[in-house]
């Protein structure tokens, strides 16, 4: 794998993830995933998925980057890995700890409480940490390059978000059941 794809694979994920942080702390009040089986968060990856460090939105591929920008990408996201990492581990066991809670003879109320927003400041966490290293990438672009940026990000939010299965074969209403 060359120097462009460890870099800008990466780079492509962060706004996405960033982006998906609110639906997973959605997911976490309850859902399909909440029952010990299959991913934690209603993702693919579960908790993992967090460990990775930042990611880059797919379309910073067509930004065109100079090596220097790629090697300051790679700088930031570095440097932001192991306190991204730290608080994924620090979230992922508060979550196991509440799960191991709310399943017992030995629910307390106070403690359920503590473990909850232990979990939410380290989420948090990690939402702060890759906005800010987002942030300074978006710095290191130039302005043709983040008006390039600002288009894709525009084009991609305008698409909505992503769900599995087919659409709908006749719009929105075509999905209800009645």
């Amino acid at each position: 794998m060359n120097l462009r794809k460890k870099i800008l694979i990466p780079l492509a994920l962060v706004t996405a993830t960033a982006a998906a942080l609110p639906f997973a702390a959605q997911a976490m009040d309850g859902g399909p995933h909440c029952d010990g089986h299959g991913p934690r968060f209603g993702m693919r990856g579960g908790m993992d998925h967090f460990e990775g460090g930042m990611h880059m939105p797919p379309f910073i591929r067509e930004l065109k980057l100079t090596e220097a920008q790629r090697d300051q990408i790679f700088k930031i996201m570095h440097e932001q890995a192991p306190a991204i990492r730290d608080k994924a581990k620090e979230a992922r066991k508060a979550h196991a700890d509440l799960r191991a809670l709310t399943f017992s003879g030995n629910y307390d109320e106070a403690r359920v409480k503590a473990l909850a927003e232990t979990e939410a400041q380290a989420m948090a966490a990690i939402t702060q940490l890759r906005a800010a290293g987002a942030n300074q990438i978006y710095q290191l672009l130039t302005p043709e390059q983040r008006k390039k940026a600002d288009e894709l990000k525009a084009q991609f939010e305008a698409d909505g978000p992503r769900r599995a299965g087919p659409p709908p074969a006749d719009g929105p209403a075509a999905g209800k059941r009645r």
